[in-house]
């Protein structure tokens, strides 16, 4: 079968070690594979496999149980710009449900013989949802943040609206799973109070979190916050719907706090006229009520003429990350028809577009096998090294912001390729940029355009050569970080129930690749190669 082999040099063989580093997460080097000698094997290349790619639009995506939330405005000249909103459900803090406000609860106020009403007052209320952003120690000891995941002009103020949401988001379905939202789920329309309204100017620096010392009376730094998006909500919203309701049942546990239509959560927008992305980190999001109470200082003794009423302060919060949130998508172009041709392949993330790849074309004879994988299976091929390469399309793609990564995984099955499990590598600087041989990293040339994402799947080749494992359907979405294997689910309108990567559901870029047609330049065109060795007979 000599039409299956392109000899790469006599007497030797390929063992190709991937080495890579990341210097951070805008730019990626590999190493080139290396050549072993050994008398006792045959080295070939073989990159004439047969690959059938078709691209799909996707249905409206999950978009709740996410690790990472979209805000803002994403521009894109290909598939079109598109609104993302956020609809964020509120909760007790875990552990400090049936809040104390001030030093008495309410029953112990009402049974006070000194008639002495706390009189709890909300003096700010403050929102609060971290960027993602790392912190670097001088050499005089100052830290100096940065804030990342942030795309578009910084130096423009967004028009921010922040609204009461009045609608109960059910965590469990009529099943008992996880109850799925989507990306055109639109909630605008139940909506209440609007609570914060006005122009925000994007701010890297860290917040200090500052307090008047109930001792000294002097203002003093408390808390020092990554930089976040920070701020104040209406306090009189606050006072009535919390603060006036210490002691009700209404706020006894989550259960009923959730049920009660008393503050459901918040609806968040951005206006149509920003230019700015935000990824943000609800992980850590919630909302801070600052309030001061009258307190009695008896002096130490029984004596009520020396009594002294003091106005001491507190704070509670809300957190906004362990509840349902869900993010809007709304398109404000038209998104091409991804699967008129597969002259190229198109991946967008969220509510996008991805391909699928089945490998070893057809089967003629009807068997269940590729005829081309028979043919190779015939060989006793041993599989060194097996990579599917992907060439951007410069002239589409052009300025565009290209994913940082691009996920492939067995879509049949909806699991992770066997060389994402065999891959350990951990980057301690970028975790998204894990698995570093298993690959499909954004690679730069030296001006630092992207030009192209290898995937490495060495182990599943093998299994198909060596291990006759069945050959599945390839699914190759846009990501960020491969590190996630969960899945979310895809609104298709039908009973067959479509899953989709949560890297993909959450991550806003897209990108344009060379599919593997005669319409692709021939150096640049999809391509699977194959390195394997025969062991020489003598």
């Amino acid at each position: 079968m000599n039409k299956l082999k392109k000899t790469l040099t006599s007497a030797s063989v390929v063992l190709l070690i991937l080495v890579g580093f990341i210097a951070c997460d805008d730019e990626f080097s590999t190493v080139g594979g290396e050549i072993i000698e050994n008398n006792n094997f045959t080295t070939n290349l073989y990159d004439e496999t047969v690959l059938d790619v078709s691209n799909r639009r996707m249905s409206p995506v999950q978009t709740n149980g996410l690790p990472v939330y979209q805000l803002g405005k994403n521009i894109n000249g290909i598939y079109g710009d598109i609104m993302t909103s956020l609809t964020v459900q509120a909760n007790l803090v875990s552990g400090n449900e049936n809040p104390e406000f001030g030093e008495k609860t309410q029953e112990e106020e009402d049974a006070d013989a000194t008639d002495l009403e706390e009189e709890e007052e909300v003096t700010k209320v403050y929102l609060n949802i971290p960027y993602f952003s790392n912190s670097t120690v001088e050499s005089d000891g100052s830290i100096t943040t940065a804030v990342d995941s942030v795309y578009g002009d910084r130096t423009v103020p967004f028009l921010l609206t922040v609204k009461e949401f009045t609608y109960f988001l059910r965590s469990v379905d009529e099943d008992g799973n996880q109850q799925a939202y989507y990306s055109d789920e639109d909630f605008s329309s139940f909506t209440g109070q609007t609570l914060f309204q006005g122009d925000v100017l994007l701010s890297e620096d860290q917040v200090e979190v500052t307090e008047i010392d109930n001792e000294t009376g002097e203002e003093v730094v408390v808390e020092t916050l990554s930089p976040r998006l920070r701020v104040e909500l209406d306090t009189q919203f606050f006072q009535e719907r919390i603060i006036d309701n210490e002691g009700s049942i209404k706020l006894s546990n989550n259960n009923v706090f959730r049920a009660e239509d008393l503050f459901r959560g918040l609806h968040i927008s951005i206006g149509q006229d920003s230019n700015l992305l935000m990824l943000l980190d609800f992980q850590n999001a919630d909302i801070v009520i600052e309030y001061q109470y009258k307190k009695l200082e008896t002096q130490g003794n029984d004596d009520p003429d020396d009594d002294d009423i003091i106005v001491q302060t507190g704070s509670y919060a809300l957190s906004l990350s362990s509840g349902n949130i869900v993010n809007t998508f709304t398109p404000l172009g038209t998104f091409p028809d991804v699967e008129a041709s597969n002259d190229n392949i198109y991946l967008k993330g969220g509510q996008g577009s991805m391909a699928v790849l089945d490998l070893f074309g057809p089967d003629n004879d009807n068997n269940g096998i590729a005829d081309q994988l028979e043919e190779i299976r015939e060989e006793n091929w041993i599989i060194n090294d097996a990579n599917l390469v992907f060439h951007i399309n410069e002239s589409e793609q052009g300025s565009e912001q290209d994913p940082q990564r691009i996920y492939l995984y067995n879509m049949d099955d909806n699991i992770p390729l066997e060389d994402y499990d065999a891959d350990l590598t951990v980057s301690a600087t970028s975790p998204g940029l894990s698995k570093i041989l298993h690959g499909g990293i954004l690679e730069r040339d030296e001006s630092g355009e992207g030009v192209r994402y290898k995937i490495r799947l060495t182990e599943h080749i093998n299994n198909l050569v060596r291990k006759d494992s069945t050959n599945k359907r390839l699914g190759l979405v846009s990501s960020s970080d491969i590190r996630i294997v969960t899945s979310g689910r895809e609104n298709t309108g039908s009973s067959e129930q479509e899953f989709i990567p949560t890297v993909s559901n959450m991550n806003p870029f897209g990108t344009v690749l060379y599919g593997n047609t005669a319409a692709s330049p021939a150096d640049k065109r999809l391509t699977l190669e194959i390195f394997y060795t025969i062991p020489e007979t003598n």
